[in-house]
């Protein structure tokens, strides 16, 4: 009888790892989503559609009883590896730890980067930051 307890277990845990990993992959592809649609979009209209898409996922993520902060701040195009002007300003989307891994940049110029724990991946670059990759669709 133990042996179909532990069984039953062990299948609850693998089912509620593949609903996380279901879950994480989703948020993925929605700010994947979101910065392809971005990209193409004039400066002001890329950081509203960044911004408004976050909420959207912030929203969704609340329907399901998990929690999405962001913090969104001013900085400048030199800060955070970006290798542009201190004269150029940035809005910066982050988790709430200040050296979040995840972070999403619009510059005033309408550049716009994404990193994943990893450097910068360019989805558009307008001439105020260095020279990064730049992504390639993939829908995870």
């Amino acid at each position: 009888m133990p042996v179909k307890i532990t069984t039953a277990v062990q299948t609850e845990i693998s089912d509620l790892q593949n609903a996380r990993s279901q879950f994480k992959q989703t948020l993925r592809r929605k700010i994947q989503i979101a910065l392809w649609t971005a990209q193409t979009l004039p400066a002001e209209a890329c950081l509203c559609e960044i911004r408004n898409q976050l909420i959207a996922i912030q929203n969704y993520c609340d329907r399901h009883q998990k929690k999405f902060i962001f913090v969104e701040e001013l900085i400048s195009c030199n800060q955070f590896d970006l290798g542009g002007s201190d004269r150029q300003l940035a809005t910066l989307f982050r988790g709430p730890s200040e050296d979040a891994s995840v972070a999403i940049c619009v510059t005033e110029k309408g550049s716009l980067l994404h990193r994943n724990s990893c450097p910068w991946i360019v989805y558009r670059n307008t001439g105020d930051i260095a020279r990064f990759p730049t992504a390639t669709f993939c829908l995870l």
